[in-house]
């Protein structure tokens, strides 16, 4: 059994009222309960600790949480009000200096937000999931299991590896360039033999289509262009998609994104574009609202976006993933996927379909999304599926490719 290890960002903790800094302006009762609970909402927290004499509230999260917008529902005694912020439920950046101030009667008080983090085990429903020991030896810090359950009367033939990301252990990688095509077996071969090789994003004539980032530069671009109808004529879409890859803190996020001025950015949300209807501007720093300037050390852009923050999304029409896209986000195929789990650990998910497997028609965008949310995942995105839905462990098949063979892809991810 793993030891349950804490690692604080703050060492040392000093009760801070504001004395002499003008706040306080009265008695302090140091053992009134100013706050009686925390809750947080999102990401997870295991467990919080309120001190009201040392105007702390400490919580604890699970190694690799990103912890940059933790929101937060504050509650405080009956005759105590908020000040800063001035509403109970609010967004902090536990990254940072975060606090929160109160107020009780004539004075005024200020506490401050702690984060420590508990390294966890990862296991994905043991009722849904079966770990598999039959395609080699792998390392400790790398597992596969089988999915072993059916969904709306579907066989589903589903595999996710499991790798534990954390300091020392498995690493991600972007296998690949702008141009040229390799099965998923040669990528393996060609690349040193990762333990695990799954296809990455979309692809024409030899040609990648969206983003690809390897050791901090951009192998492939984000500066999606697709054409749809409107007003009788074919019509140029810029559409902010999904990419799936790592933040500065070494966790790893799912982001609508967008290349402007040679910069990569990042949205809260996507740019409504909507088959059939006008476009949108050309994504900028400023067009969708709230963009972040994103400098990856490694990316895979594809789409849509299914999961972020620990919340469902899979907004397949703003992304133009619709009818016309192939991609059929509402109907059953082969699917792939990759998404990140707070403890530290990448889950990279593929699905057989089109009854290579009596049935087994494959799986739904919604369904998908579902199995890696019950599996804890709070960061994931869709990648290339159909024909060219394969993942390889130890070089082995896990599904049936639905081609027969396995199809030739621009690009593939890789757990060493």
């Amino acid at each position: 059994m793993k030891k349950n290890l804490l690692y604080n960002i703050l060492l040392i903790v000093i009760p801070f009222t504001g004395s002499g800094c003008g706040e306080k302006t009265g008695q302090t009762d140091f053992d009134f309960r100013y706050i009686t609970a925390v809750e947080v909402n999102r990401p997870k927290a295991l467990d919080v600790k309120i001190d009201n004499f040392m105007r702390t509230v400490t919580i604890q999260f699970p190694m690799g949480t990103n912890i940059s917008e933790t929101e937060i529902n504050i509650i405080p005694a009956a005759d105590v009000k908020m000040i800063e912020p001035s509403i109970t439920t609010s967004t902090y950046n536990l990254t940072a200096n975060a606090s929160f101030k109160i107020q009780k009667g004539n004075e005024t008080l200020t506490y401050r937000l702690l984060a420590n983090f508990a390294s966890v085990s990862f296991e994905p429903p043991s009722d849904e999931w079966e770990k598999r020991s039959d395609f080699g030896t792998l390392p400790d810090y790398l597992s596969v299991y089988k999915y072993t359950r059916s969904i709306s009367g579907k066989q589903v033939q589903a595999y996710i590896a499991v790798a534990d990301i954390t300091e020392g252990k498995a690493r991600f990688r972007v296998l690949g360039e702008k141009t040229g095509s390799q099965t998923p077996k040669q990528f393996y071969e060609n690349n040193s033999r990762p333990g695990i090789v799954l296809n990455g994003g979309y692809f024409w004539s030899g040609t990648s289509l969206g983003l690809m980032v390897r050791d901090g530069k951009i192998i492939s671009g984000a500066q999606q262009i697709v054409y749809r109808d409107y007003n009788g004529k074919s019509t140029e879409y810029y559409p902010t998609l999904g990419a799936f890859g790592t933040n500065p803190d070494n966790t790893f996020g799912a982001y609508w994104v967008y290349e402007s001025e040679n910069t990569l950015y990042t949205y809260p949300h996507p740019s409504p574009n909507k088959t059939g209807e006008a476009p949108q501007p050309v994504p900028s720093p400023g067009f969708p609202e709230g963009g972040k300037v994103w400098k990856p050390q490694h990316a895979i852009g594809a789409g849509p976006l299914l999961i972020t923050k620990g919340t469902y999304k899979n907004l397949w029409e703003p992304e133009m993933f619709d009818a016309l896209s192939g991609v059929g986000p509402t109907v059953n195929h082969p699917r792939s996927a990759i998404g990140y789990h707070p403890s530290g650990h990448l889950v990279l998910f593929v699905c057989e379909g089109r009854n290579k497997t009596p049935n087994a028609p494959g799986l739904t965008l919604k369904e998908v999304s579902d199995i890696l949310l019950r599996a804890g995942c709070t960061e994931a995105i869709n990648l290339d599926g159909g024909g060219s839905s394969c993942m390889l462990v130890n070089g082995a098949e896990t599904i049936k490719p639905s081609d027969g063979n396995q199809r030739t892809v621009t690009n593939a991810v890789a757990i060493y």
